[in-house]
């Protein structure tokens, strides 16, 4: 099991004190000894050694004391600066949640709008806010992944083309073209939001008109997904992306948490992600993950 970052904290808390504390008093109970031996000695410095062993016993207890309060303060406030950012991400999760659902209520009544009056279908206004709801609601669900990278995931079968060509009304102006068609182990929510970082960068980023996915089926039996692009590509190395996130291609670019969250919510479903240069141009990415039996 990955130990969390606040579980390495609590580590180093009580392995400090707990070193100090021993150092400290070994320190005492030598420094004891060794006036315990200087007593057996005679001479004109016998008489001041009962005042060195109280200076010492005195000190040396403040001492240990003081490490202890310390590492207890050190332990205390990290117990309240977990309950502190406890208490944020309940509250950032709470109003992303709401905000979302807002969204997608408006993103549902502009889609209406759009059926309803074949007027306005074209209405460059009403695309363009269609296109900003969609980059809106994955900005959204990238910050609620994120501020739970650690949540549970819904493990079931998931049929991969059926799941792409749920995705295409997103983006119309997009050809998406499927070779094959394979099942695999997936949280649908998961697997959907990383999809959806694929083709939103495609299209923003890379201004890619065309991806291309290929399913194919490994020796291993893990199922590989490449999407692949004929955009311009990114003015940067995404895979430092991967690892860390507010990575941004350009000033003008998203949150930069899109393929940090892929990752994640891929390391949670036994999977993995690897980044390529395309073959022509754009970008290549593959993702690996279990085969649904």
């Amino acid at each position: 099991m990955r130990l969390t970052r606040i579980t390495w904290q609590y580590a180093a808390a009580i392995g400090w004190l707990v070193f100090t504390v021993a150092l400290a008093s070994w320190w005492l109970i030598f420094g004891l000894s060794q006036a315990r031996h200087l007593g057996d000695l005679e001479g004109p410095e016998a008489a001041q050694l009962g005042r060195v062993t109280r200076m010492l016993i005195l000190e040396g207890v403040m001492l240990v004391a003081m490490l202890v309060a310390g590492g207890v303060a050190l332990l205390v406030a990290i117990q309240l600066e977990q309950r502190r950012r406890r208490d944020m991400r309940a509250f950032f999760m709470a109003f992303t949640h709401d905000l979302k659902t807002s969204l997608a209520s408006l993103r549902l009544q502009a889609e209406a709008l759009r059926e309803d009056l074949p007027e306005a279908a074209g209405n460059p206004n009403l695309q363009r806010m269609l296109k900003d709801a969609v980059r809106l609601e994955l900005q959204l669900e990238n910050a609620l992944f994120f501020t739970k990278t650690d949540g549970a995931v819904f493990i079931e079968p998931i049929q991969i083309r059926t799941l792409i060509d749920y995705l295409r009304d997103d983006w119309p102006e997009l050809q998406i073209d499927v070779t094959g068609d394979e099942r695999v182990r997936a949280d649908r929510r998961a697997l959907e939001s990383i999809l959806r970082n694929l083709l939103q960068n495609a299209v923003v980023h890379g201004r890619a008109q065309r991806i291309s996915v290929e399913l194919r089926r490994n020796a291993s039996g893990a199922i590989t997904i490449v999407v692949s692009d004929d955009g311009i590509g990114a003015a940067l190395d995404l895979a430092t992306a991967l690892d860390r996130p507010f990575v941004r291609p350009t000033a003008t670019s998203g949150s930069g948490v899109g393929l940090f969250v892929c990752r994640g919510l891929l390391n949670q479903m036994q999977g993995e992600i690897q980044l390529h240069k395309g073959a022509l141009s754009g970008f290549s990415v593959s993702i690996e993950l279990p085969e649904a039996v």
